[in-house]
């Protein structure tokens, strides 16, 4: 009998172990093992993009006061590619301003780093001193470390946050632009397996000082939102056969939604831009191969003849329009293919396209400031006011006009350049470029990179002014698009130049002392501003300018690159980048948002500029 329950009691205890055995081989392996190996693995090379899954307005803590705006949330994607952030997921400084989707995911794309199990806690600090039209703001986090939870279909694990405003150091004065308090939290969820962050949400309670501005008065802000983020896509912008039929296949989606876009009068009219819209649209169709004979070009350039002349930006575009209508196949994939041959194909305009382009260029002329060598929208006599995104137009379409062998004014191009040097910052900070790049092997997010041996100057430009660099704050006005629009109008001067006979360069200059003093200044001026736009380099946002006139800024982009035959920008392919940013953020029904941004974005995807015949290469 004891036999019998002996053997009983060990089989109960055998059996015991078994289902104790078998239900510990089912429990999540995440729970199994809540030691977690943290380690973001993007590559500096791979684009992530999140979409924002949902966002709302919730209660406030307390009633919102009378006078107060309580804001709505409308927050957008967030994207970045490997290289703008660090191996803890926070984005570098050098990227600010940021924007709030910036600020906000940010906080939950942190990472311990070292290894961690459930429970681990950390803290950091931030110091966000430049936001883009908000407050500087400086923030004290406190992180633990959950448990594992599928989400997505990915195994991930919990990283929860509390984020809350760090005291300023004095009391700021009565009506100053700043934070009155901040508060968050941060649900996060970092897939393992793939390094990088699945999805979030965040909460925040906010409440800021807004100064009063033009149209603006003075008031009170809050924020009381929730935001979920989650990871939509990836791409890895050296997939070259792979992001080529997506590239293909987005401009073939692009130029149709824009062909789509003709009014009833065969016009593009954006707002009141009748003449700059259809100039644009038309310059972007001819780009994207929709030939010349095509009935909705025929009747877009018969309704262009009949506009107002608008403004410099209307009569710009128009010129590269026209100019467009007689680049052939054949010539584009001639310089796309080595543009330092730069081909010479002669283009047999007619008579009625000829005598409108010179009509374009008169106008243009006519329209030049009387006080400086720039462009305003409109020419008046009683003011200096220009900008360089004007005034860079304006040289583009004198370029088109010149490849098509119709004369521009002489005397001006060598004034305008050395003003433009003038207008650059005067200072900026020591940076070596970066002359030879291998991309990272295996799972590192560093590649290899070999600098030149003498450092230049990143110094870049702003819209209307000189340029301004503090070099003890290192802060400065200069962006992206402007800096583009700057180094543009840089080396389209330099290439007219370089096409003047002796008898017109004697008239531009003088002397040929005067003309080598000029070509040194201004190439001293170039190499900078490519220096300041290889420093600052980013495709996901306008350097120093956040997302305002990003695609804009993409554009410039892409025609500093194209006149300068520049490949590569430091580290960075900037075409496979920016083109894998753009099939990715491109609209269902083809477009990048308004109708101008969907032009820029073909343009940028279609290499649409006609390279200069010079050739630009960083310092050795």
């Amino acid at each position: 009998m004891r036999r019998l329950l002996g053997s009983a009691l060990c089989a109960l205890v055998m059996l015991g172990f078994s289902v104790g055995q078998s239900a510990a081989n089912e429990v999540d392996p995440l729970q199994r093992n809540p030691r977690f190996e943290l380690e973001w693995k993007t590559p500096p090379t791979t684009y992530l993009h999140y979409k924002v899954a949902s966002q709302e307005q919730i209660d406030a803590p307390e009633p919102v006061a009378a006078g107060v705006i309580n804001e709505t949330p409308a927050l957008p994607y967030a994207h970045f590619f490997g290289y703008e952030f660090d191996d803890t997921g926070a984005l570098y400084p050098i990227h600010m301003p940021f924007e709030p989707e910036d600020v906000l995911i940010q906080f939950a794309m942190q990472i311990p780093d070292k290894k961690c199990s459930s429970g681990f806690e950390w803290e950091r600090a931030w110091n966000m001193d430049r936001l883009y039209l908000l407050p500087g703001l400086g923030l004290d986090s406190k992180y633990i470390v959950g448990d594992g939870e599928t989400v997505g279909g990915a195994e991930c694990v919990l990283l929860s946050g509390t984020h809350d405003l760090t005291p300023p150091e004095r009391e700021p004065a009565e009506g100053d632009v700043r934070w009155f308090n901040f508060k968050a939290q941060t649900s996060a969820w970092f897939n393992i397996e793939e390094g990088r962050l699945q999805a979030a949400e965040i909460t925040v309670h906010a409440a800021r000082w807004r100064a009063k501005a033009t149209n603006v008065a003075a008031a009170r802000m809050e924020w009381h939102w929730k935001v979920r983020y989650e990871f939509a896509s990836d791409f890895d912008s050296t997939a070259g056969r792979y992001l080529n039929d997506k590239v293909t296949s987005a401009i073939a989606n692009g130029a149709e939604y824009l062909a789509k876009l003709q009014g009833a009068d065969k016009s593009w009219a954006y707002g009141a831009h009748k003449r700059g819209g259809s100039g644009l649209a038309l310059l972007t169709l001819l780009t994207c191969d929709v030939p010349a004979a095509d009935e909705r070009i025929v009747a877009g350039f018969e309704a262009l003849k009949a506009m107002e002349m608008e403004d410099s930006y209307a009569v710009a575009v128009s010129l590269m329009a026209y100019e467009a209508k007689y680049i052939t196949e054949a010539e584009r994939r001639a310089y796309l293919s080595d543009p330092e041959k730069f081909p010479e194909f002669k283009r047999e305009l007619s008579d009625e396209d000829r005598a409108e382009m010179q009509r374009l260029v008169d106008w243009l002329s006519e329209h030049q400031n009387a006080k400086n060598p720039f462009w305003n929208y409109t020419e008046n006599p009683e003011t200096q006011r220009f900008d360089f995104s004007n005034t860079q137009y304006a040289l583009l379409g004198l370029a088109a006009a010149l490849r098509c062998r119709i004369a521009i004014p002489v005397g001006i191009i060598g004034k305008l350049v050395s003003e433009v040097v003038a207008y650059q910052q005067p200072d900026g900070p020591k940076v070596k470029r970066i002359v030879g790049y291998k991309p990272p092997k295996d799972n590192s997010r560093k590649g290899r990179s070999t600098s030149s041996s003498k450092p230049g100057k990143a110094r870049g430009w702003a819209y209307a002014t000189k340029a301004k660099w503090d070099r003890y704050t290192e802060a400065g006005d200069a962006y992206g698009s402007m800096t583009t629009a700057g180094l543009t109008c840089l080396l389209v001067g330099m290439d007219i130049v370089d096409g003047m006979d002796a008898g017109q360069l004697k008239n531009e200059f003088g002397s040929q002392a005067e003309q080598l003093k000029w070509k040194k200044a201004a190439d001293e001026s170039l190499e900078d501003g490519l220096c300041w736009l290889e420093n600052w380099f980013s495709v996901t946002r306008n350097p120093n300018k956040g997302r305002h006139w990003y695609l804009y800024y993409l554009y410039g982009l892409e025609r500093v690159m194209m006149l300068a035959q520049t490949h590569r920008l430091g580290a960075h392919d900037w075409y496979a980048e920016g083109a894998s940013v753009l099939v990715t953020i491109q609209g269902d029904n083809g477009a990048w948002g308004t109708m101008p941004d969907t032009c820029f974005a073909l343009l940028f995807l279609k290499k649409g500029t006609v390279p200069s015949r010079r050739v630009t290469t960083g310092s050795k």
